[in-house]
């Protein structure tokens, strides 16, 4: 039974813990205010919801570390979740008792100061998230009685909630027109047929850019492809792992691309540059996309050298500078790309540059410069292209979300299945709509530096010069 004691002005309540072991409060003002707390301790008690004072008095950065230890993450939810710890949530409350945290208007102070120091919303944001879940933990085993950092449902400016969702960069899409011409310009850049293939592959997919680039012949069925690895980077580090949220899975291919990626497979070298007798990645050594040395791409370098240029029509620029405009020679369209010229100043005399490396332009030549084709698209945004286009075509849900890799939630995804018929059904919508695409490419020029799109525009004209040959008979 509780009871209270005087110390000096204050007083002292003591009750016992369900160990046996007496435990006190100092502070109380009055002695009835005293034993109501310890009565309160005990009630508590005894009903089983008696949470222990001392485990909320553990700083918030021990209670992360014994948090952390228990998390099962994938190896990149792992490296955001670090991130946001050492940089955001410890160095902003690690020295404070778990048991401090009482005011949500604190937390919502941190997220903004957080905004304004130059972060993205999206880091803060998720950087409050991570703590709620921190919390909410910890509110569980009672070292704190309330969880501050959950936000609450509709709270906040309605602009700062919509600019979170707003579409960014990442979710900008092409049209299957642009995605043909994407790969024409990637093609140009690097002036290998493989990097047309690559970008095609993964529009006409929907294919992670990870999934694509970890891709092995055994894995190429005739017109099916089978998803079980990707070729993951993190820290450095190349290695073939199964494919986010084990989303194996197949991945059937219309005829224009079947003949693409077997072409592709005879092509490629395969075995990559990774040391050791097995490669070091993991792979089996028959990869269909490698890099011009035999290394595989780095995410970084191929976006800055050709995806970006490509899709930008400019070379990505320095935080003091813009970045160069593509130039290029006219003599086919679109054009093959020359060592880039710095840009004319409005106003001011230009000179043209010499030295090594820089490339003579006479009166005679016509150079250009390429003009944006999809500006802001990333390799994920051709994954939002494809669920867009097959949105367009009409393409059950069923399909689209096992060709993505997803999962229908409840009811849907229990009574929902694909048959051959829908498979086939995509694979017609798929080559028509490639079929398409061409054509409208072929109004651009009958031919192309790139020379596997250039055999696939005379292919068409001769299919349709030979349909014009049958109608007119």
């Amino acid at each position: 039974m509780a009871y209270a004691e005087k110390r000096g002005n204050k007083w002292r309540v003591r009750y016992v813990r369900p160990d046996g072991s007496t435990a006190s409060q100092s502070g109380f003002d009055t002695k009835q205010a005293a034993l109501h707390w310890g009565e309160e301790q005990e009630a508590g008690i005894r009903r089983h919801m008696w949470n222990d004072p001392r485990a909320g008095a553990a700083l918030l950065a021990d209670w992360v570390e014994l948090w952390w230890a228990g998390q099962d993450l994938e190896a990149t939810t792992e490296a955001k979740y670090r991130y946001l710890i050492d940089h955001h949530i410890v160095p902003a409350f690690g020295n404070r008792p778990v048991s401090t945290f009482t005011s949500p208007e604190e937390i919502v102070a941190w997220e903004k100061r957080t905004r304004t120091r130059g972060f993205s919303h999206r880091t803060a944001a998720d950087a409050r998230s991570l703590l709620g879940t921190i919390l909410g933990d910890a509110k569980e085993r009672g070292m704190v009685a309330s969880n501050v950092a959950v936000k609450r449902r509709g709270r906040g400016r309605k602009r700062t909630r919509r600019t979170i969702a707003v579409r960014g960069p990442e979710k900008v899409w092409a049209t299957s027109l642009q995605a043909l011409l994407l790969a024409e310009r990637c093609a140009l850049l690097s002036g290998r047929d493989d990097d047309f293939v690559l970008i095609i592959l993964t529009a006409y997919t929907g294919m992670r850019w990870g999934e694509a680039h970890g891709l092995e012949r055994p894995a190429c069925r005739l017109d099916r492809i089978q998803i079980d690895w990707q070729l993951r980077e993190l820290a450095g580090r190349l290695e073939m792992v199964p494919p986010k949220d084990d989303s194996h899975r197949p991945v059937d291919l219309p005829p224009f691309l079947t003949a693409l990626v077997s072409a592709q497979s005879t092509r490629t070298r395969g075995r990559c540059g990774c040391p050791g007798r097995t490669p070091a990645c993991g792979g089996r050594g028959q990869f269909l996309f490698l890099s011009p040395d035999g290394g595989h791409h780095r995410r970084s370098n191929y976006a800055r050298r050709i995806f970006q240029p490509a899709a930008d029509g400019r070379y990505p620029g320095g935080t003091r500078q813009a970045g160069k405009r593509i130039l290029v020679e006219t003599t086919a369209w679109p054009g093959v790309p020359i060592p880039p010229w710095p840009d004319a100043v409005p106003g001011q005399p230009f000179v043209p540059p010499r030295g090594k490396g820089i490339r003579v332009v006479d009166e005679d030549s016509s150079p250009a410069v390429w003009l944006p084709l999809v500006e802001g698209l990333t390799p994920h945004g051709l994954r939002h292209s494809h669920k867009t286009w097959m949105l367009e075509d009409g393409v059950p849900e069923v399909l689209q979300a096992e060709r993505l890799g997803h999962t229908l939630p409840g009811i849907r995804g229990v009574y929902s299945h694909v048959s051959d018929t829908m498979r086939d059904g995509l694979k017609v919508k798929l080559q028509r709509r490639w079929e398409k695409s061409l054509a409208q490419r072929r109004e651009y020029g009958a031919t192309s530096p790139v020379p596997v799109l250039n055999r696939l525009l005379e292919a068409a004209r001769t299919k349709g010069t030979a349909r014009g040959h049958l109608a007119s008979a």
